[in-house]
């Protein structure tokens, strides 16, 4: 078989690992994740490191925080006085909640909760860490047409 062009859809296994080995994403357990190369669907540099790769293969791909989930931004942990919250349980830290942070919707970790306040953070859970990809090349689909 060809090896892996620009343009092929792709069926791959990922495991993800954060710097102290802990893996956060593995899907050898089930289905395989289907991506065709050049439509933006993965991370660039994966894609570069596909390229040229056969079936059964497997690529490293290790990303600095830039590359990954973004650099920890201090400025994105901030305290909320709890009358400016509307939430329907009390927060727990490491939950993560909805709040509205500049008028959109948002994703944020509790951080701390006191009686009068709750400290959030806005950071992605992995923002600031080099992230480790394995990708096995499960299968090069034929091209439609």
């Amino acid at each position: 078989m060809a090896p892996v062009t620009d343009g092929d859809t792709l069926l791959l296994h990922f495991i993800s690992t954060r710097p102290d080995g802990e893996i956060f994403e593995d899907t050898r357990s089930g289905d395989p994740v289907q991506v065709t190369l050049g439509k933006n669907q993965i991370n660039p540099l994966f894609e570069e490191a596909l390229i040229g790769k056969e079936p059964g293969e497997t690529v490293t791909v290790v990303l600095p925080p830039e590359e990954a989930y973004g650099k920890f931004r201090r400025k994105l942990v901030v305290t909320i006085k709890r009358k400016k919250l509307t939430l329907d349980h009390e927060p727990v830290p490491g939950e993560f909640i909805r709040v509205e942070v500049m008028g959109k919707p948002c994703m944020v970790t509790v951080v701390d909760v006191t009686e009068k306040s709750v400290t959030i953070d806005a950071n992605h859970p992995l923002a600031g860490e080099t992230i480790t990809y394995t990708i096995t090349v499960a299968a090069i689909l034929p091209r439609a047409g």
